[in-house]
């Protein structure tokens, strides 16, 4: 059985859409990382980053799930150009047949993740030399004030270009969109002591919900 997965860009999609698993792991995925994070608990390639001030807690939005699945019905190829939008992008090639979809919502967001792993996560302000590393998408589940997101699914059946492999393109996006260039992924210091307007300190967590 030949089976090859590879990360893309940031995007959305609505023909079998993610079930309760899937969106679940999404949002586990991304909120256990925020949570690392919002605590000082995180370690990027061996380096723990400090704790953070506003971390917003992410829920799941229905009308970001409704634009995600969108464009992850047209079978994407790269970005979207829906503005105002973050997008993440995560595609998935097996030889062998696919029917449990929900799987890929932790799987996409555990390959996003290890960006950081990968490139490590070299400055808190997010510049075209951060981004250039290859931690877009990672940067993107750690924007603090980023607290929506929205995900889609589409089996997209052979690709001719991999060999007739069936390929699974999963989108997510997010408001408010992150990744702004010169501005700082999240804001350090004590964890939940700058929390947003209308949040609270989530104690469990750290983060501000």
């Amino acid at each position: 059985m030949q089976t090859l997965f590879i990360l893309a860009l940031v995007c959305v999609g609505a023909y079998a859409n993610f079930g309760e698993g899937g969106k679940q792991g999404l949002l586990n995925g991304h909120n256990n990382m925020r949570s690392k994070i919002a605590k000082g608990q995180y370690v990027a390639r061996g380096t723990k980053k400090e704790s953070g001030t506003n971390m917003l807690k992410m829920k799941w939005d229905s009308s970001l799930e409704s634009s995600a699945q969108g464009y992850a019905n047209t079978c994407p190829t790269g970005h979207s150009t829906i503005p105002s939008i973050g997008e993440n992008l995560y595609y998935y090639w097996s030889g062998a047949g696919i029917s449990n979809l929900d799987q890929f919502g932790s799987m996409a967001a555990a390959a996003w993740e290890s960006e950081f792993q990968d490139y490590g996560w070299g400055s808190n302000k997010f510049t075209m030399s951060l981004a250039n590393t290859g931690v877009g998408h990672a940067t993107q589940m750690a924007w603090a004030l980023t607290d929506k997101i929205g995900c889609g699914i589409k089996m997209c059946g052979p690709d001719a270009s991999k060999g007739g492999m069936n390929r699974v393109a999963v989108v997510c996006h997010y408001k408010i969109q992150g990744n702004y260039l010169f501005k700082s992924i999240y804001n350090t210091g004590a964890t939940c002591s700058a929390c947003p307007n209308g949040t609270k300190c989530e104690q469990s967590t750290g983060l501000c919900a």
